[in-house]
This record gives C-alpha cells, structure tokens and sequence, in this order.
C-alpha cells in the first residue's frame, strides 16, 4: 500500500510541475476549415491567423513572444485578428515591456491587415493597450465596423466588439456596400447570447482559457466569469459558426494542464 501511495505522491508532483513551468510555454496550432457559401469568391482560400489572451508578464516571457511570432509567420497569414486581453491586469507594465511588445506585435506578419479588440485587463491599461497598437499596425475595432476588400468589390465585414450595446447601429450598412459575410470580434464568449438572434456568419472570442485545466473525457475544471458555458473550441448557432481560443497566457495563477496555449488558423472556403 505505502508503494501505491508513494507513486501516486510522486504522479500528482510530476503533474503539478509539468502543468507548472512546461505546458504554459509549449504553443500549439489549431487549424480549421471554415466553409461557407457567403464567403466572396475573391476571399476563397484567404487565411487567418486568430489569438487571444497574451496576458504578458503573468506567465508570457520574450521567449514565449518570439515562439508566437515564429509560429504565426510560417503560416503566412493575409489577416490576424486579436481577441483581447494583452497585458495581466496586476502587472505594472513599464516602458522596455511596451517596447518590447510593439517590437514583436510588429513582427507578426500578414499579407492585409491586423485587428485587435478590447478585452477585461485591456480596460484596467485601456491607455498602455491602444498606444501598443497603434505603434504595433494593429487596427482597433471599438463597437465599431470596417469592411475588408480583396481583389475585387465584394468585401468581407467584421465588427469589433466590446460590448453589445450598439449592435443595431453596426448592422446599417454604408451606401452601395453590401458584405454578405460578416466575422464578429469579441473577447468574453458571454456576449454571444446576445448575439444569436442575429445570424452572423462567423464568431471568434476569447477570455476563458480553456478552462486553464482539462480533465480527460470531462473537459474543462475551471470556469472563468462571464464564459456562460462557452467552454468548447466551436460551437455552431443557427447559422453562426462559433471559435473560442483557448488562449496563450495564464491568469490568477501560472498552471495550464491538459490544455495547451493555442493559436487558431482558419482558411476560408466558398462551398
């Protein structure tokens, strides 16, 4: 009995270590398909590199940024999106770490354009957030829309949100403009339920983490505020296609286990 015990101790310590200091800093990609007969025919085959939940400095280092940018640029993306939360709200952020971030933000490299939304720590460093971005070629969605145009004039609409509060304002589309996709940014997958009534395309969130620990043929342990049950990677709504990142940092304590930080790259297909 003691050796049973005496291996289970020692199980429970290599689990707590590697789920510690080795899971949090081995990034994965996730890749999808998306197919969707909405999709623009110039926009066919595009492809989009989508993560979340940097959380710099809770658990994300230089190594860790420079493992994202490495793995980012070999897909070669056309558009990047970010679903918020940069900076772990505790952390005091100083001059040489916002440098830092711009240096390798800038070097995420992709054919047309970054986006970024606003996530629950972005607020708390709203100023430190948007002067990143903006020196990092990041556009910021606000509540508000821009329409994407790629080799011809049938664009693709995204909207960024940061709440639900104006959504019938960024339904009205601008004259002679008429997207028939639309890709929603949001950070907290708890704005979803205010978004199913309207039938957008396509979803991408962030926020909860994954769960931060995932139990084999469970799932996810551990659920953060706001993610109403949104615990999956994809969910299908209607005629809405739901992705949840699962996020590349850590918050209120550094341990990820059975869950992996994860980039998500999709390649669109007109079907």
């Amino acid at each position: 009995m003691k050796k049973y015990f005496f291996i289970f101790i020692i199980l429970i310590a290599a689990l707590f270590l590697y789920g510690r200091y080795i899971e949090p800093h081995t990034i994965k990609i996730k890749e999808y398909t998306i197919s969707n007969s909405n999709i623009p025919e110039s926009f066919n085959g595009l492809k989009i590199i989508h993560f979340s939940d940097l959380l710099y400095k809770e658990d994300t280092t230089e190594d860790d940024l420079k493992k994202i940018v490495a793995k980012i640029n070999q897909y070669k993306p056309d558009v990047i999106f970010f679903t918020g939360d940069l900076i772990y709200q505790n952390y005091q952020i100083s001059e040489d770490d916002k440098n830092l971030l711009i240096k390798y933000l800038n070097k995420m490299d992709c054919s047309l354009y970054k986006y970024a939304v606003i996530g629950d720590n972005d607020e708390i460093n709203d100023n430190q957030y948007y002067d990143i971005l903006d020196k990092s070629n990041f556009k910021l969605l606000n509540n508000n829309k821009e329409y994407l145009f790629y080799k011809d004039i049938n664009p693709i609409k995204i909207i960024g949100l940061t709440n639900t509060m104006n959504i019938s304002e960024l339904l009205i589309e601008e004259e002679n403009i008429t997207p028939i996709y639309t890709i929603v940014l949001t950070h907290e997958p708890g704005n979803i339920n205010e978004l199913k009534d309207y039938n957008f395309d396509l979803i991408l969130a962030g926020h909860y983490l994954g769960g931060i620990i995932n139990i084999p043929f469970y799932g996810a342990l551990i659920k953060k505020d706001h993610t109403d049950n949104y615990l999956n990677n994809y969910y299908k709504i209607n005629n809405t296609e739901v992705y949840i990142s699962n996020g590349i940092g850590t918050e209120y304590f550094s341990f990820r286990l059975f869950n992996k930080p994860s980039i998500n790259f999709y390649r669109l297909n007109k079907n």
